[in-house]
């Protein structure tokens, strides 16, 4: 073959690449990226992703089923148990009540409340999850909401108090108790009455008043003092708010202690007092029936974390609470009467 025939198959095979390559670059290309992650284009696809747990369907309502949100809407991604997840709840609460936003929770939040609340207002996300979800200009705090198809994600572990309880009276008519655990609840504080009442110096004629006593320890030792350098709260911190109690309405008390560590509070709270009373059982009460026993309650001794103060505020009252600064339960003593801290 000549060379001038050589150059031009040559220069026909480059070409030739050159085309190919052109091609894959700029029509196909031959090494795309990771594919982008595309947003969920409805509420329901946006869901799961708020939720520590797997969504099962849901059983839409009639009613809801050609209904979507006009505007933007509030909601909340699920974290801790039944203390945090109250405070989940209600913020979303507050902050629809404040904006004028649809209030939404993920159906995870509200399965665990359905086990222990009855008539909750706020529906589940699932019940609008046909809609297009536009979360372009979402947010994840109330102060920085600027217009209404503006929709409001808070974080989960969510406490908003300032909000929340300057509404506090109807945040607890939200919170009502199941029937069951309501009507176990009074059988509890009748038992701890007749024992009182048949104790040394006490008024059989007078009505007990009874003192709720949230004890935390077994998970929040180490919570503590990697948050914030404290001790768990000894058995004199408990036993002189005990104290304060029975000075001020004698021999008639009744102190009602519900725990994650029962065998504690038998051994240090309980001693030869026969007006103290470990109702917690592992393995047998729930937290929801120890939720509803503390609410119950006329007064409140609470340590720390969110599942004593719901019972705190629940059972309105007079409350001592133990000394933890810039904790969300010494925000809170600010902010409700007879709130009171106690080293």
């Amino acid at each position: 073959m000549s060379r001038p025939h050589q150059n031009l198959l040559v220069l026909s095979f480059f070409c030739a690449a050159c085309v190919v390559v052109c091609v894959h670059l700029f029509v196909f290309p031959l090494y795309e990226g990771a594919p982008r992650k595309r947003p969920p284009k409805f509420l329901g696809d946006y869901e799961q992703s708020l939720c520590t747990t797997n969504l099962k369907p849901v059983a839409v309502p009639a009613a809801w089923r050609g209904h979507c949100p006009r505007d933007g809407i509030v909601t909340v991604s699920q974290g801790g148990r039944l203390g945090n997840q109250m405070w989940e709840y209600a913020s979303v609460w507050a902050v629809a009540r404040r904006t004028g936003l649809e209030p939404y929770v993920p159906r995870c939040i509200r399965r665990v409340l359905d086990e222990v609340f009855e008539d909750l207002s706020v529906p589940p996300l699932g019940y609008v999850a046909h809609c297009p979800a536009n979360w372009a200009g979402v947010i994840k705090a109330p102060e920085y909401w600027a217009y209404t198809n503006q929709s409001i994600l808070l974080p989960k572990f969510a406490v908003l108090p300032e909000l929340v309880l300057s509404w506090a009276d109807d945040i607890r008519l939200e919170f009502k108790f199941k029937r069951k655990l309501a009507e176990t609840s009074q059988r509890v504080l009748q038992m701890a009455a007749g024992r009182v009442a048949n104790g040394s110096g006490a008024d059989a004629a007078a009505p007990a008043t009874f003192v709720g006593i949230h004890v935390r320890r077994t998970d929040y030792q180490n919570y503590l003092w990697r948050t914030r350098r404290a001790f768990l709260a000894d058995a004199g911190y408990f036993l002189s708010a005990m104290d304060y109690f029975r000075s001020k309405y004698g021999a008639n008390v009744a102190f009602l202690v519900v725990s994650d560590d029962p065998t504690w509070c038998r051994h240090h709270l309980v001693g030869d007092h026969t007006d103290v009373f470990v109702v917690s059982k592992a393995g047998v009460t729930s937290p929801g029936q120890d939720l509803a026993i503390m609410a119950a309650c006329n007064h409140s001794i609470i340590d720390y974390g969110t599942f004593g103060v719901w019972g705190a505020i629940l059972a309105r009252g007079e409350t001592i609470l133990y000394n933890i600064s810039r904790h969300s339960s010494t925000r809170i003593s600010q902010l409700l009467p007879g709130w009171h801290v106690m080293n």
